[in-house]
């Protein structure tokens, strides 16, 4: 059996530019997700798409396993980096999509991808018809940031669950904030969140600061060849080395 690791995730994930360039081969193969894959013995395939949403993740995963998995000639361990919950995905009229354009690395690509547009804060579109119709969602999302967290956990539990369902060892982090932990936080969001297994999310319902890219920039990690917030080479490989060890330390594997 060939051992392969499936990384997803946003640009985070992708290692995005680690080298200056927002995607390339050098940066996948010293992405967190594939510095991980290697320590653990696995070949890392890294489908992770610079501006993706949690949904977007998540569906990647499922196409993926439906298109490409083999269970009879691959052991597959996955590593799902999750970003923001302030991000999401309006199905698009037919259209030419383009997002494969800025992923052009990756070795698989989710075509569903085209499919949607992303909503996500600073962006305010790459067409006219983007343009338009982005600022009423951006509205949409401040009003109802407790709406979009419980999608992110429906989409955390939607994997954990179809990877348990297939019996793949998996591990997953946040890379940016997905999550609310104030003392007074109760709503379906955190009935949700209880139901996330812990023992493969790495600190799930942690603070912002320990994601991936705050913990580490709190810590005076500048990528100075980073025109947007993304880590260099270092930050990634402490950060594998930390979920190394979770991953060793719960058997997941």
């Amino acid at each position: 059996m060939e051992k392969i690791a499936l990384i997803a995730g946003c640009s985070h994930s992708a290692g995005s530019e680690i080298d200056g360039n927002e995607d390339s081969l050098y940066n996948r193969n010293h992405s967190f997700g594939s510095v991980l894959a290697t320590k653990l013995g696995y070949r890392p395939i890294n489908i992770a798409l610079n501006g993706a949403t949690n949904s977007g993740i998540a569906r990647s995963i499922l196409l993926w396993f439906d298109q490409e998995y083999d269970p009879e000639t691959m052991d597959v361990f996955v590593c799902v980096g999750w970003t923001e919950s302030s991000r999401m995905e309006v199905p698009a009229r037919p259209r030419p999509g383009y997002y494969n354009t800025g992923n052009g690395s990756t070795p698989w690509f989710d075509s569903s991808a085209n499919s949607f547009y992303r909503i996500n804060f600073g962006w305010e579109g790459g067409n006219d018809e983007e343009r338009e119709m982005i600022p009423p969602y951006h509205k949409f999302m401040a009003e109802n940031q407790d709406m979009l967290e419980t999608w992110s956990a429906k989409d955390v539990l939607l994997v954990q669950y179809l990877l348990n369902s297939k019996n793949i060892p998996y591990v997953m982090c946040n890379t940016m904030h997905m999550f609310e932990t104030h003392p007074s936080f109760f709503s379906f969001t955190s009935y949700v969140i209880n139901l996330i297994d812990d023992t493969r999310f790495y600190k799930p319902k942690s603070e912002q600061e320990e994601s991936f890219y705050w913990k580490y920039k709190n810590l005076g990690y500048n990528n100075e060849k980073a025109k947007y917030w993304h880590h260099g080479e270092e930050a990634h490989s402490l950060y594998a080395e930390e979920l190394y060890n979770f991953v060793k330390e719960n058997q997941n594997v």
